[in-house]
């Protein structure tokens, strides 16, 4: 069962300088099943970030659409899409996007705080949420007194909190040391495995290497993809075969 399509999806830009366009995106058509684990790469310019920005609600496409649960974005009203990405989506950003003034504890709890909430189904959600992440005993520090892995944690548990449909990663490993990304990946893969669909998108190999499947975009489309024969294989190879295949300028198919 799909819980994500995307169909026919185009982004083109206008430039300020001299008005050409730009086709960020070309005719992009996709879909995710519930519970799926799925990473998108490409290189800088390829348009995986303004891929996840329109799956997220950011941005409008040219032309195309995007249905979450069967619902096109096109039909959500302009008042009520902060509502929907709040109820529905779930983001974890590379840098966090945690909030110096709160403790991590009310980072995690303002989306349910925004939602109205009541207190006693926000703490119900949050001690379970927060021993599974491994951070129970942190929820009183604040973000500067904690690493830059415990942030991310935070971060995660502050995507889940809401019980979304899906959750949108943008480089979490981006600003993490080798062991942190390492253990934030196998959060991804156990959160993953409870039943909760994830898109990633990535330039980490070893982080793509955790999805089920992994999308390779360049030049605004998507190429081709690999994905697990079977719960628990090694598809690293299978990544790097592409990247290399990328980079010298060839394509491939399967």
């Amino acid at each position: 069962m799909s819980i994500l399509e995307v169909k026919n999806l185009k982004k083109i830009y206008k430039t300020r300088s001299n008005g050409n366009q730009v086709e960020a995106l070309s005719n992009i058509s996709l879909s995710v099943s519930k519970g799926e684990f799925v990473a998108i790469m490409g290189e800088s310019g390829s348009g995986k970030t303004t891929l996840l920005n329109i799956l997220a609600s950011l941005d409008i496409p040219t032309e195309g659409a995007v249905l979450l649960n069967g619902k096109s974005y096109s039909e959500i009203k302009e008042d009520e899409i902060s509502s929907f990405r709040r109820d529905h989506l779930g983001f974890v950003f590379q840098d966090f996007n945690l909030l110096d003034n709160f403790n991590l504890k009310d980072n995690i709890l303002l989306p349910l705080v925004l939602a109205d909430c009541p207190i006693k189904e926000m703490n119900k959600r949050l001690q379970p949420l927060v021993e599974k992440l491994g951070i129970e005993q942190l929820t009183k520090k604040y973000p500067y007194e904690v690493s830059g892995g415990q942030k991310q944690r935070a971060a995660v548990a502050r995507a889940l909190i809401t019980s979304p449909n899906l959750v949108l990663a943008d480089e979490p490993t981006g600003a993490l040391d080798s062991h942190s990304a390492e253990e934030l990946m196998k959060i991804f893969s156990k959160i993953n495995h409870d039943g909760q669909t994830i898109v990633m998108v990535t330039h980490s190999v070893k982080a793509a290497a955790c999805a089920n499947r992994v999308l390779f975009i360049k030049d605004g489309k998507i190429i081709c993809e690999v994905s697990k024969g079977f719960p628990g294989e090694d598809i690293t190879e299978k990544i790097l075969v592409v990247l290399s295949s990328m980079a010298s300028g060839g394509k491939q198919n399967g």
